[in-house]
């Protein structure tokens, strides 16, 4: 029976962390990228109305999506337009693109003429695809 110790003892194996570390960082970079594609559109501060036929809208960069506030101000993607400023920016983008949607995002408290006026300039200007939004109603 021996009762002296190795003079070397074997060293011990750490958890490896590289593979969690790994992990991290690639969700961390997925969730980075994944925010920064979200539309600055449907992060107005915009209550919609509720419908029990509405349904998501999937925007394409091609829409031109315009928020109606519960005070009356015109806003596209985060900048503010005057009735006149929103009529040219209607008739230079159906120009560009005479297949140009319109989606008009009007809070639930706005008086209802406000998004009508923006249908009349579409209308006007020949926008082919326009829209209005809705909201299912909440539990």
């Amino acid at each position: 029976m021996r009762i002296d110790r190795k003079s070397e003892e074997e060293p011990v194996e750490l958890l490896n962390m590289t593979p969690i570390i790994d992990v991290v960082f690639n969700l961390l970079i997925f969730f980075l990228v994944g925010t920064r594609y979200a539309e600055i559109e449907r992060d107005m501060l915009v209550n919609p109305p509720s419908a029990h036929v509405a349904q998501p809208v999937t925007a394409t960069p091609r829409e031109l999506i315009i928020n109606v506030t519960e005070k009356g101000r015109y806003i596209i993607s985060g900048v503010e337009y005057t009735p006149a400023d929103l009529e040219r920016l209607i008739a230079k983008a159906v120009k560009e693109n005479p297949e140009q949607a319109v989606v008009v995002r009007g809070d639930r408290k706005v008086i209802l003429q406000l998004p009508v006026n923006i249908l009349n300039l579409c209308e006007k200007y020949n926008v082919k695809r326009k829209f209005l939004t809705a909201v299912e109603p909440g539990p």
